[in-house]
């Protein structure tokens, strides 16, 4: 006859228990209605996350925030309405009262029907992740996978599951699920906003901690490292609100828990044991998400990087203000052109657009010998604020792409390219800041002497470009040109290539200084 004490029957008991909550966690994740939403986010995900994408240039950093700034707006609206419906079932069943006698305390169920809801939101996302990472790999020509939009994804999606699970669980009901599934969305509408400066043009901690925020430029990453500070800081009150909702779950009568004052028996609940927990768990997570609020109203916008930053974590972990390290990819020839590897397919078109007017301007005075490309943040304000895209700077000709848009066509790089160095060339880069009615500022390009736009747009007629759109004040559309200017620039224009650059040789010190006149000009 076989005899068991009883210090061998507890163990048994917990290897049974880890196996129910085992077998009750599998057969949630198998039966989550999540799963039905699934063909539609991958309509949704090739409308709109994975297109968007696509249409941005080949830039990791750039291509990687369609999935905070598309991706995720798309899901987490479906992940807030699925994981209320299955917070909603007990009581919306009328089945708290017999569920009330199992061995396992309230908490650990609702536990496994909040991760059956959360493996697939985040299985989903990991899935529509890696399809745009493989798609962006296959183009860029520089960089790797950046990981923190990833983290700081799905951190957001368990707080989103975590918090209406938990709002489904206290207001059961057939209507809670749209309800909660609309605040949601409400919620993270009016941080996005906070994020893109609706509000006045100051973000907040709000706006900081906001997933969701504006798209930015091209270059961003490329010279200067990307923020770390902020995805931490984003993670940090995700992860907050995910044990604050959890907590409050356990704690929470309503749901089965044991109760804010332990009123629950030990038998439905856990007893105090699982009180302690509960406590626990939901004040670390007020802990974490007030950290992370005041170390969000701590950011500002770093210089030269012009990206918004945690000075206490960047600062500790890295300086994002050191550039990054790289080898530019330079073209053959007398006159370099030399661009970021990011931007490597544009090399050629950038070279195409400039050679026509090196050629033409080659030993001019102030005429570039080179051409390179540069961070936006390097330029200089008149530049970087007034439709410029490079300047003249020791005797090289430096430009920004970040000013095009994200996938730009060949003609307009073309475009661009000639008539911004002409430009340069004749008139210069000085511009002139103009204060709107409202009170904005902006600074608009100088458009030069009468003979000046007459030589520039001459200049451009020959190189088969349009002319440069002269600004006007308080307008966003460029001014007419005079008849007397487009007659100037026609005859300039007809002149051989070695008359042109002959008469700039002997003319072009005093065109820039404004002493030739429009009939001077040939």
């Amino acid at each position: 006859m076989t005899t068991i004490t009883l210090d061998e029957a507890p163990p048994v008991q917990r290897r049974r228990g880890r196996g129910l909550v085992g077998r009750v966690l599998r057969m949630e994740i198998r039966h989550s209605a999540f799963i039905w939403i699934i063909p539609l986010l991958v309509v949704l995900f090739i409308y709109d996350p994975f297109r968007t994408a696509s249409s941005y240039g080949a830039l990791w950093p750039l291509r990687a925030t369609t999935v905070l700034n598309k991706f995720l707006p798309d899901i987490h609206v479906f992940a807030a309405g699925f994981a209320a419906w299955a917070g909603t079932r007990e009581g919306r069943r009328n089945v708290s009262d017999l569920l009330a006698t199992t061995a396992r305390p309230a908490w650990a169920r609702q536990l496994c029907s909040l991760a059956g809801t959360a493996f697939w939101v985040v299985a989903a996302f990991l899935a529509g992740t890696v399809a745009l990472y493989v798609a962006a790999s296959s183009a860029a020509t520089w960089g790797s996978a950046p990981v923190w939009p990833v983290i700081v994804g799905v951190v957001s999606l368990l707080a989103v599951c975590a918090v209406a699970f938990t709002l489904g669980a206290l207001f059961p009901g057939r209507f809670t699920a749209p309800i909660v599934a609309v605040g949601i969305t409400i919620v993270m509408l009016y941080a996005f906003r906070q994020a893109v400066g609706d509000n006045g043009g100051s973000s907040g901690a709000i706006g900081v901690l906001s997933p969701d925020g504006v798209v930015p430029g091209n270059d961003w990453g490329l010279f200067y490292p990307v923020s770390v500070g902020v995805p931490i800081v984003q993670a940090m009150f995700a992860l907050g609100v995910v044990a604050a909702a959890i907590g409050v779950l356990g704690l929470s009568p309503r749901t089965g828990g044991v109760g804010w004052r332990g009123a629950l028996s030990a038998v439905a609940a856990g007893g105090a044991r699982l009180r302690t927990v509960a406590v626990s768990v939901f004040a670390v997570g007020v802990a974490l998400a007030v950290v992370a609020f005041g170390l969000a109203e701590t950011a500002n916008v770093n210089d030269p990087t012009s990206t918004l930053q945690i000075p206490v974590i960047d600062n500790a972990l890295a300086s994002s203000s050191h550039p990054v390290p790289y080898t530019p990819v330079c073209s053959a020839g007398s006159f370099r052109v030399c661009v970021h590897p990011a931007y490597q397919p544009y090399l050629s078109w950038v070279t195409a657009a400039l050679d026509p007017v090196i050629a033409q301007v080659s030993g001019l005075p102030g005429a570039p010998t080179s051409a390179r490309d540069i961070s936006s943040s390097l330029l200089s304000p008149a530049v970087n604020q007034g439709f410029g895209i490079g300047q003249i700077a020791g005797g090289s000709y430096e430009f920004s792409l970040n000013v095009l848009p994200f996938s730009p066509a060949e003609s307009m790089v073309e475009v661009s390219f000639r008539q911004d160095l002409v430009h340069a060339i004749v008139v210069g880069t000085s511009a002139t800041l103009v204060t709107g009615s409202g009170g904005s500022q902006a600074y608009q390009p100088d458009s030069g002497t009468p003979a000046q736009q007459a030589v520039m747009d001459g200049l451009l007629k020959a190189f088969g470009v349009p002319p440069y759109p002269v600004p006007q004040p308080n307008s966003n559309g460029p001014a007419p040109q005079s008849p007397q200017v487009e007659a100037a620039a026609a005859r300039f224009a007809a002149l051989p290539a070695a008359t042109r650059h002959a008469w700039l040789a002997a003319n072009l010190t005093a065109l820039k200084a404004g002493r030739i006149t429009l009939a001077q000009v040939p």
